[in-house]
């Protein structure tokens, strides 16, 4: 976590909160996915999760949340939703919109999540993760995992820039194509993608040591954080 925020200004000093009584990681996430989806801590570098992202409806589930966060933290994980290709282009994207993303097993953490999400969400999803596969293509004639990391920052600064479709001005459809009565965009795409590997980060233990967690301590709210190099 820089010592500034994108302004210039040192985030706020937020009060800690002392966790003596031992909880679990997957309390300890979901009770970060849940700060996360009720925006709290002004100047995040994020938005808060937007209320029809599933990953809202995943920060109530317990147990959903901590037999994700088992089965992602294997030392040799293999993905039960998605292909190897899918797990390899996401792990990418991951790392080049929340640096620190493959150190926290964030794209595991989603597959796991996605294998038990509706066929609708995946769908989204799915979508989204191959529309950045055919945007390097497109551009590149390469797959988004054979990119340098400086094309595959170029393309980011696209898709976060390009004008929302499917969700009008809050660019934040997660349906089909058409299903909020526009064509998706990139910026659609990557809004999706942001909010499942934003979450899933900053739930992470790593995510939550960055947002001020230190094991014994947590912050009553969010503090500010950004990435300098990311694209959250």
């Amino acid at each position: 976590m820089s010592a500034q925020n994108s302004s210039g200004e040192k985030p706020a000093v937020l009060p800690l909160v002392e966790t003596s009584d031992p909880v679990s990681t997957g309390i300890r996430r979901r009770a970060v996915l849940q700060s996360l989806v009720g925006g709290l801590g002004a100047g995040l570098a994020m938005p808060a999760l937007a209320d029809a992202h599933p990953m809202q409806q995943h920060a109530g589930d317990h147990a959903k949340i901590t037999a994700a966060h088992t089965k992602a933290a294997q030392a040799a994980y293999k993905p039960e939703f998605l292909d190897q290709h899918q797990l390899e282009t996401l792990t990418s994207l991951a790392e080049r919109i929340v640096p620190g993303s493959t150190q926290a097993k964030v794209a595991p953490f989603i597959d796991q999540l996605l294998a038990v999400d509706t066929q609708n969400d995946q769908k989204s999803f799915l979508g989204a993760l191959g529309a950045f596969d055919m945007l390097a293509i497109t551009e590149h004639n390469k797959p988004w995992k054979a990119l340098t990391a400086e094309q595959q920052d170029a393309l980011l600064t696209t898709a976060s820039t390009a004008a929302p479709g499917g969700g009008g001005g809050s660019g934040m459809p997660f349906g089909p194509p058409g299903g909020l009565g526009g064509k998706l965009t990139i910026r659609d795409h990557f809004n999706n993608l942001r909010e499942w590997i934003s979450g899933g980060y900053y739930s992470s233990e790593i995510g939550m040591r960055e947002l001020g967690w230190t094991g014994q301590l947590f912050f009553d709210k969010l503090p500010g954080c950004d990435h300098p190099d990311g694209h959250a």
